[in-house]
């Protein structure tokens, strides 16, 4: 009657009784949920699985670098299903990352195996379900992220500084680009949405499937951007965090997105230097933007007059109005942000929001 309850088969019933076959995790969770006994006082004291094509390295260690890295790729690219006998899946476009991944999980949790399949859109790695209980056990939240209230996991947050670039490092791998454009726009930018549809926060998007900007001062900031951000800061790189706007799904899901760039030029360079990339393709691309770089500075102060010059005529402009302007005559986009640092603390112009200047009267 139990097993007929339980969905349970007598064939596997009377192995297990006999020892012929050991249950799966997920036959001792329905037993267990139907006794209500505490399985998890058990879990923790596992020390050895036997007869079983997967054996993992007990104790699971994930605060040395492979558990951070491998956290960190579930928090950017990977999904663990809400049902804990389910496989772990991770997506991403690169194959590299694949391949990165499944090394990290076999030192951490033994060989197995394991390789890329084809997915919907992209590869995906999909990993024992026991790999998903000890990823949720340490910081990773089960189901959608984006509804999730997610935190960078406090052991990595108060870890000591290589740990944290080994974070930082597979977080920029998994969902960092480089901006290098024809107009000498130089920065290395991540992006994180938040679900927002059931926020009640006081607005509704006529058209779907388009990025719109809403000012609403109520929606919610993604956490783990936040995290990331501090995790820079301790590390001595300047980031600043950018909202994006708002998106209706077919569905008329509602996600916010938001961005955290890292832009100054000195910053750029301590990123390469401390954190960079594991990709060869982002590398060379932060490299070639590095190497773009020209200092030319104006002789005798001759910067302020050039800038009023090209400013002047406009009454409301913004950083791209001088960056171009600098472009056009052989000098760096970047250097805007200078000039225009030196005009407003001289008091020549004044900020009034995020790029946008006018002068004072």
């Amino acid at each position: 009657m139990v097993g007929k309850k339980l969905k349970i088969c007598r064939r596997t019933i009377a192995e297990c009784a006999k020892r012929n076959r050991n249950p799966q995790i997920s036959t001792l969770l329905k037993i267990a949920n139907f006794i209500d006994f505490p399985l998890d006082e058990i879990e923790n004291n596992v020390i050895q699985l036997s007869k079983s094509k997967f054996k993992p390295k007990l104790p699971l260690q994930l605060h040395n670098p492979e558990g951070v890295e491998i956290r960190a790729a579930f928090l950017c690219d990977g999904h663990l299903p809400s049902n804990p006998t389910q496989h772990p899946i991770y997506s991403a476009y690169e194959k590299e990352l694949h391949r990165r991944l499944i090394d990290v999980a076999h030192k951490i949790f033994g060989t197995f195996p394991c390789k890329p399949r084809k997915g919907n859109k992209t590869p995906q790695t999909r990993l024992p379900a026991i790999v998903g209980r000890a990823l949720e056990l340490s910081g990773v939240p089960r189901g959608d992220k984006r509804l999730v209230n997610c935190y960078v996991p406090r052991d990595i947050m108060l870890g000591d500084k290589n740990v944290q670039i080994v974070y930082l490092k597979r977080v920029f791998d998994d969902e960092g680009d480089v901006c290098f454009d024809k107009h000498g726009k130089k920065a290395v930018r991540i992006t994180r949405s938040t679900d927002i549809t059931n926020k009640n926060l006081g607005f509704s998007l006529s058209k779907s499937e388009k990025w719109k900007i809403v000012r609403n001062k109520n929606i919610p900031i993604n956490t783990l951007l936040l995290g990331e951000q501090l995790l820079l800061y301790k590390l001595g790189i300047d980031a600043r965090i950018y909202y994006e706007g708002v998106y209706k799904s077919r569905k008329s899901k509602i996600t916010a997105k938001w961005r955290i760039q890292i832009g100054q030029q000195d910053s750029l360079r301590r990123f390469a230097g401390i954190i960079g990339f594991n990709l060869k393709d982002k590398r060379r691309k932060l490299f070639d933007a590095l190497k773009s770089y020209r200092v030319k500075e104006f002789p005798n102060n001759e910067a302020e007059k050039f800038a009023i010059k090209v400013l002047n005529p406009i009454y409301n402009f913004f950083f791209g109005n001088l960056g171009k302007e600098l472009v056009k005559i052989g000098r760096s986009y970047d250097l805007a942000g200078y000039y225009l640092k030196t005009l407003t603390e001289k008091k020549v112009i004044k900020k009034i929001k995020r790029g946008k200047y006018v002068f004072f009267n």
